[in-house]
């Protein structure tokens, strides 16, 4: 029941929508039916006879009976149907109009109920009367032995047919109700294949479910992005900074005695929102009162320089290549440091997998009290996965309703093959409702070694 639910609320739009299909379809294929009127007539067959004795009786009874059972097959004969036809100059055969008449014998009784169809409802009535006269004519001439002689059947109209107020079909309501449940079924039937094939990530249970690791932010949409990427105290989306504040506490309740400094932030796929996230964890971190610096280790297709209006000629390959200090190309940044990723290198797996690099992530340490890494996609290059033995911790970023499972479950792997420390994923572009938004649910990750690269307290919220 959970996972229907879970199904509902997630695909609601599409049940909603065949709803709304069926029970349009309904009222259109309703108000385009050609209606049919049914009037009704019934007869009373009796048995004429001259001995009034209860034997005689009782005996003519039981004949009529069972007499009756042959008539209403003589209904559909042009014997009955061809005067009517002629009478109320009807434009059909009488093997047409035979499709539109009935008459069946009530059991045990000598009564004959006579239906008639037509979309006319006065023609229904007309006609209706017109084959219980003519059966009626039809019968005793067949049962009178001798022309000459009176039939011993009589037969009486008892009720004449009258005009039906309402047609028999069709009914509004009742296909209104058909197409309401049609479509019901139809778009769970649809949702839930919809579900089933669906393998992105959408929210936090997808990510539990493929990974078995806790979310450390789920970070809605920005429109303002473009213009303002980096969280600041005048943000024009205060949820969506708030988000990033979030993931900044979550991080500092992993361990809270020796919380992780050096946090490297990567993804599956490009477009999955590593580098802004990397930049808005070094933000948040700052604002927190913690000195930060920034590193930017990917070194194929950098961006924190553009986004940042910082100058990119030097960084991270510089420092490693001997060919100039920490000082020189730390620049500054919203409220924290950037090293950028300086002139891109022939070989960057191997100059992040370098005792080099690891000697600049050391060196930061003693001067900055958290390094954040942004390094490139885990499935486009193996980067990510050598620059982690450097980190305390190990971020994996995702894009709601765009990253697939299957890609998650890869990265998770590759970075596991290194021994990385995972301590949870960080999804983008999420739907979060507004009253739902400040409600607590970070859930505590089984603990994992902290890489000692010093200690020292992490403020939280």
């Amino acid at each position: 029941m959970i996972q229907f639910l879970t199904v509902l609320s997630r695909r609601w739009r599409i049940v909603v929508a065949f709803v709304v299909i069926g029970v349009a379809s309904a009222a259109i294929i309703t108000n385009q039916m050609t209606p049919s009127y049914r009037a009704e007539s019934q007869l009373f067959v009796a048995i004429a006879s001259s001995d009034p004795t209860a034997g005689s009786l009782a005996q003519g009874e039981l004949f009529a009976v069972n007499r009756v059972k042959s008539y209403p097959t003589l209904v559909e004969s042009p014997l009955v149907l061809d005067p009517v036809i002629e009478s109320l100059d009807l434009d059909v055969t009488a093997d047409e109009l035979a499709d539109h008449v009935d008459a069946e014998a009530t059991a045990g009784t000598v009564l004959i109920e006579l239906h008639a169809d037509d979309p006319s409802p006065e023609r229904a009535a007309a006609i209706a009367n017109g084959v219980a006269e003519n059966l009626i004519r039809v019968i005793e001439d067949l049962d009178r032995t001798q022309s000459d002689q009176a039939s011993p059947v009589r037969v009486s109209i008892l009720r004449p047919a009258t005009t039906p107020s309402s047609a028999r079909y069709p009914v509004p309501w009742v296909n209104v109700l058909i197409g309401l449940f049609a479509g019901l079924a139809l778009g769970l039937v649809i949702a839930t294949l919809r579900e089933a094939l669906d393998t992105t990530i959408r929210d936090e249970t997808d990510i539990e479910e493929a990974l078995d690791l806790p979310t450390l932010g789920a970070v809605p949409t920005n429109p303002s992005i473009g213009v303002d990427p980096v969280l600041n105290q005048t943000s024009t989306s205060p949820i969506w900074s708030e988000s990033y504040r979030k993931l900044r506490t979550n991080l500092s309740y992993l361990e809270p005695d020796n919380p992780p400094r050096t946090l490297l932030v990567t993804s599956a796929l490009p477009g999955d929102g590593k580098t802004i996230t990397a930049l808005n964890l070094a933000a948040s971190i700052a604002q927190g009162g913690r000195s930060t610096v920034l590193v930017e280790a990917d070194l194929r297709r950098p961006s924190v320089s553009k986004l940042l209006g910082l100058v990119p000629d030097v960084g991270v390959t510089n420092v490693v290549a001997g060919k100039a200090t920490i000082d020189e190309v730390t620049q500054a940044a919203a409220g924290f440091d950037v090293i950028t990723s300086g002139p891109i290198p022939p070989n960057p797996s191997e100059l992040l997998g370098s005792q080099a690099f690891g000697r600049l992530i050391d060196s930061l340490l003693e001067k900055y009290e958290n390094v954040v890494i942004d390094t490139p996609p885990l499935l486009a290059v193996t980067d990510a996965a050598v620059a982690s033995v450097v980190a305390d911790a190990v971020i994996l970023v995702c894009q709601a309703k765009r990253t697939r499972k299957t890609e998650l479950r890869r990265a998770l792997l590759g970075l596991r093959a290194v021994d990385a420390n995972i301590v949870g994923v960080v999804i983008n572009q999420i739907s979060i409702p507004g009253s739902s938004y400040y409600q607590y649910s970070y859930k505590t990750p089984t603990p994992r070694r902290t890489r000692g690269r010093g200690a020292g307290g992490q403020s939280g919220e």
